[in-house]
């Protein structure tokens, strides 16, 4: 555990004290906080949505925070301040005071955001999008860091509420309290909710906020995730109803990935980082569901990279089987018949007494063994026309190619040659044949300590990942592959013991 993980614990526990069943909205917001992104609080009134953005304040020193009720009636100047008359007397443009409003706060909390008019969700597209905010003639740098909003609903039809959606990162939805404890906590706790006791330190002062965003930019997004990132992606674009997420989503996604490695102190991201996007990539509450299944899916695919080459393994296994192959096996070319595919799907029957023309179905002709007898059909057909009937036949392989015996009889199938590849087993070459053994031995031993090597790497992930801020419970999925690895490589040494006990290839 590195000290700022440790710092961003302190911190949770702070904000989360005397708040019951909301760490996870802390903690994703105290992470968008970290990173310069927004927080939606989707659920029904009373459920501590303007509580947990009034806690969240407390995590940037001296934090100026703004906070608004929407209605339909709100102007621009309640958000982002009222016009300035200096500046229309003294500069002939239209200015904001901006103190004390939105353009000036480090954290803000809008609630009720669908009812915005269009006018201020306009505006606020800029100042999420780019962090920008004009002002009369000029443009100012806005120092906003985290932006919580909240609705009882997701936007259904507001003019630009789409893409004013879109703008807000993690989606998390918040409900009334499920448990005994927590209701308990409610009704008797008497801590001043507003006024959460952070310890001297731990809330970021705002050099620290940037340094932060300077390491964010610094974390490397390595290959796997990026693979898995882009099979997400095609998934999503596949299902049957399609989970369209915009390319400036997936942009804020592997921003806010390369936050939670910061906060972990690593200067990488993690396949288990990925489980964050449970809280970003659904556009309505009932895909969130779909979204996790295809998280899972992904990250049991593609979650966790193995320590060890399977498919180098798996190739070095073959060399050595091909090479057993070669020092016991003598290879010889032959001529045998092969049975005419008829019409796609049957074997005629060479003379087969009658006027029609008698065929087997290939199917039943592959299932035949020399041992037992098959109950099944003949098809007869007029000579080059067409299907005329069917009739029940004992049948059985005889051993030779392209014949079949037919109630005790035996007919040849009408075939033509064809060149085969045949294996005589020979005595093989004593030097060689050690030399093969030695090296298979050397091979087994390697694959016994590739598989602890991958054994021990997934026991050392899954401890790490039970200790994950936000998503823990995806260090399962990510860990199949491993467990695959695993067993693979367990799959090869048996194969190669069994090459050594009975040097057959086969």
């Amino acid at each position: 555990m590195g000290p700022m993980r440790d710092r961003f614990l302190r911190l949770t526990s702070a904000l989360a004290s005397g708040v019951h069943e909301r760490d996870e909205a802390l903690r994703l917001g105290l992470l968008a906080f970290w990173a310069g992104e927004s927080l939606f609080l989707l659920g029904p009134p009373g459920t501590a949505k303007s509580l947990v953005a009034r806690r969240l304040k407390a995590a940037l020193t001296g934090a100026r925070a703004f906070e608004y009720l929407m209605g339909r009636f709100s102007t621009p100047e309640e958000i982002f301040g009222p016009l300035s008359i200096a500046g229309l007397r003294d500069k002939d443009v239209f200015e904001r005071r901006t103190a004390g409003y939105l353009p000036e706060a480090d954290v803000a909390f809008l609630d009720e955001v669908w009812r915005a008019s269009p006018p201020i969700q306009n505006t606020l597209l800029t100042i999420l999008n780019e962090k920008r905010f004009r002002n009369g003639d000029h443009e100012m740098a806005v120092p906003l860091k985290l932006l919580v909003a909240a609705s009882n609903q997701p936007p259904a039809g507001e003019e630009n509420a789409e893409a004013f959606w879109d703008r807000f990162l993690f989606r998390l939805e918040v409900g009334p309290l499920t448990t005994e404890a927590g209701f308990r906590g409610l009704i008797t706790d008497t801590t001043d909710l507003y006024q959460p006791r952070v310890a001297r330190g731990d809330a970021l002062t705002r050099e620290e906020w940037q340094a932060i965003q300077l390491g964010i930019d610094l974390v490397e997004l390595p290959e796997p995730v990026v693979t898995a990132l882009h099979s997400l992606r095609t998934a999503l674009a596949s299902e049957p109803e399609p989970i369209v997420v915009s390319d400036r989503r997936w942009k804020k996604a592997s921003r806010i990935l390369r936050a939670c490695a910061v906060i972990h102190g690593r200067a990488w991201v993690d396949g288990q980082d990925l489980g964050l996007l449970e809280h970003v990539l659904w556009d309505r509450p009932n895909q969130r569901a779909r979204v996790v299944a295809l998280l899972v899916r992904t990250l049991e695919e593609e979650g966790w990279p193995g320590p060890e080459s399977i498919g180098g393994f798996e190739q070095e296994v073959e060399v050595l089987r091909q090479e057993l192959r070669n020092l016991t096996y003598k290879e010889r070319k032959v001529t045998r018949p092969k049975p005419t595919l008829q019409d796609g799907e049957y074997y005629s029957l060479m003379g087969y007494p009658g006027d029609l023309s008698a065929r087997v179905w290939a199917q039943d002709y592959s299932l035949l063994s020399v041992e037992d007898e098959l109950d099944g059909e003949l098809f007869f057909f007029v000579p080059y026309g067409p299907f005329k009937q069917s009739e029940k036949h004992l049948l059985r392989a005889t051993g030779v190619p392209a014949e079949i015996e037919v109630d005790g009889r035996i007919f040849a199938l009408e075939s033509q040659p064809e060149d085969v590849t045949v294996y005589d087993k020979v005595p093989p070459d004593g030097p060689r044949l050690r030399a093969w053994e030695k090296a298979a031995v050397e091979l087994t031993d390697r694959l016994v300590l590739a598989r602890q090597h991958v054994d021990d790497e997934a026991d050392r992930l899954k401890k790490v990942a039970a200790e994950h801020l936000f998503c823990p419970a995806y260090g399962e999925a990510c860990g199949r592959g491993l467990e695959r690895d695993s067993s693979d490589l367990g799959e090869l040494r048996v194969t190669l013991e069994t090459l050594l006990e009975t040097h057959d290839p086969d």
